[in-house]
């Protein structure tokens, strides 16, 4: 059993279907579950049609612009008389007929109703272009098989029951075609739709790994593998070919983008190895991800946008103690807020978070009759894992530093982006 995840770079058009195709037709012969992102920025496209919806935009615009999107992929592929132009017909309505029913309606359930349209609309595509083309398969709802709890966005996974799902119902069906099903999404105890965060597919093909009990989970990407940095921004950067599964999981803990950052911890608890390959060039072995990693490997360089440095300051002339940490630690739990670099000292406690939706916003209101909260966003986070002076040597320099943190293996900076900087400087 061989799990694949095809990402949205892998299905932005006609070309990039076909091409998904042709890879998988080297895989025929083994039992095949394919998880299928949102195609090209899709998901993006849904976000801003959520926008709209809720500041009484013209979000019918904006679907009919998502609807041409994926109807002008589809011209690409079928002729005009085939069923999918029918089936697509009717998801659209659909989510037109949702949004004119949505008033009212909390923001995250329509955002995780809306955002999944982008998977089921591409899956829908691509299951019909495989059985035209290239094998049987069988479409299934991953609803229907992921359960979470209750946050819709960032949904933790209710692993007893998902790992049931799975391992009872989907074997039965790779005896005789291709499954295909959808990343990112699930379901509640409601049967409300569900988000597994934002690149969650990755998180997806690891959960459906599990239940099955994969050999192994195949991620497809536009790039040869892991790399030692963003190629676009470090043309010197090079493949990692073999990477243990801590040296992956802390590189995703940091920002790598290349892995969900929830990817990692089921493979390396049932021993499924994790290959990342490159979509165009399917022969290339990529990286391969294990129990053990090739040794010392070259520093890696891992930029995180959009960070938030949040400054939590006692006003009672006392210190950050340890009743003090776990009012911001709870607050934190209960929003479900990463901490991404964090340092104290006796009078503040400091931590560096992603910004997502309104979380932000909360975590102050909660905890501003507590503490006197500084925050600035639109930062960068830079972390070197790996580091050597050669490497801190590549790194420009920065005009306002807000944190700076080294340990044996790893190096944080915490910064204004230059562009940010100069649009502060010309203000003042």
């Amino acid at each position: 059993m061989k799990v694949f995840k095809f990402g949205g770079a892998s299905v932005k058009d006609a070309p990039s279907v076909k091409n998904v195709a042709e890879v998988i037709k080297q895989f025929c012969d083994d039992e095949l579950v394919v998880i299928v992102s949102a195609m090209g920025k899709t998901t993006n496209a849904l976000e801003e049609l959520v926008k709209l919806f809720f500041e009484k935009g013209d979000w019918q615009s904006q679907l009919q612009t998502i609807k041409n999107f994926h109807l002008e992929i589809s011209n690409g592929l079928f002729e005009p008389n085939h069923q999918v132009f029918e089936r697509l017909e009717s998801i659209f309505e659909g989510i037109a007929k949702y949004l004119s029913f949505a008033e009212g309606k909390p923001y995250m359930e329509v955002y995780s109703e809306m955002v999944s349209q982008g998977e089921l609309l591409s899956t829908r595509i691509i299951r019909n272009y495989l059985n035209q083309n290239i094998h049987k398969t069988i479409w299934v709802d991953a609803r229907n098989y992921v359960r979470t709890d209750y946050n819709y966005i960032d949904a933790r996974v209710e692993w007893d029951m998902t790992t049931r799902n799975i391992s009872e119902k989907i074997p039965v069906f790779t005896k005789d075609a291709i499954v295909i099903t959808q990343g990112f999404i699930g379901s509640n105890g409601e049967g409300k739709t569900t988000t597994l965060g934002r690149e969650g597919s990755d998180f997806s093909a690891a959960i459906f790994a599990t239940g099955l009990n994969a050999e192994s989970v195949t991620v497809w990407k536009d790039v040869p593998g892991v790399m030692t940095a963003d190629p676009s921004k470090m043309p010197d950067a090079v493949i990692i070919p073999q990477l243990s599964y801590t040296d992956a999981s802390e590189m995703t803990y940091y920002g790598a983008s290349i892995i969900h950052p929830r990817t990692i911890k089921p493979l390396a608890q049932n021993g499924i190895k994790l290959y990342v390959r490159p979509f165009n060039s399917p022969k290339e072995l990529g990286t391969v991800i294990g129990a053990e990693g090739a040794g010392k490997h070259p520093a890696s360089f891992i930029l995180k946008t959009k960070q938030v440095f949040i400054d939590f300051k006692v006003t009672d002339f006392t210190f950050i103690d340890e009743r003090k940490l776990s009012l911001i630690f709870n607050a934190l739990d209960q929003l479900n807020i990463k901490i991404n670099l964090m340092q104290n000292s006796a009078v503040s406690f400091s931590i560096c978070i992603d910004k997502k939706f309104d979380k932000v916003e909360k975590l102050v209101e909660r905890l501003s009759d507590t503490f006197n909260i500084e925050m600035r966003d639109n930062l960068e986070m830079l972390t070197v894992k790996g580091y050597d002076q050669k490497a801190l040597d590549k790194i420009y320099d920065r005009k306002e530093v807000l944190l700076e943190q080294k340990s044996k293996d790893v190096y944080h900076l915490l910064y204004v982006p230059e562009k940010e900087h100069k649009e502060l400087s010309e203000s003042a």
